[in-house]
């Protein structure tokens, strides 16, 4: 079994990284779906603040685990862990505040099922995340500024 599972990871790592990138997209995709329901399922809050906050909740524990993913399964870089996921959490700030700006507006303005909401605020903030990700979090250790030496 373990010789079968290196193996599909030897040739996962040889597939493109456009196709490694829909794919780990996929699966947090969907990993962020359930961790969406599960919260909302348990959220405490009105009804009328359940699904943002919801939202919210899920697109900030999907952070660490999207940056994991991607870490790991779709990006060769040499960035140090604690450094990437530090401005992964920078980047992705930005995107939780218009991604819960955009749900709350369409659940609480326009009136749509939470699901729908969800959907489009995922849609809106994985355009961007696909777009900007590698260039502002996984940034290659060659185009990065030299840091200078201490003495």
């Amino acid at each position: 079994m373990t010789s079968s599972l290196r193996r599909i990871g030897e040739r996962f790592q040889g597939a493109s990284e456009p196709v490694r990138i829909a794919v780990v997209s996929s699966l947090g995709t969907g990993l962020g779906w359930l961790t969406y329901e599960l919260i909302y399922w348990l959220n405490p809050l009105p009804e009328v603040w359940r699904a943002t906050s919801s939202w919210l909740v899920a697109f900030v524990l999907g952070v660490v685990r999207q940056h994991a993913l991607h870490r790991w399964l779709t990006f060769s870089h040499e960035t140090p862990y604690w450094e990437s996921l530090g401005r992964a959490y920078l980047f992705y700030a930005s995107l939780a505040t218009l991604g819960a700006t955009l749900n709350g507006y369409l659940i609480l303005t326009l009136g749509w099922h939470h699901r729908w909401a969800y959907l489009a605020s995922v849609l809106a903030t994985g355009v961007l995340t696909l777009t900007l990700m590698k260039r502002l979090v996984f940034v290659p250790a060659r185009s990065r500024p030299k840091q200078p030496a201490r003495g």
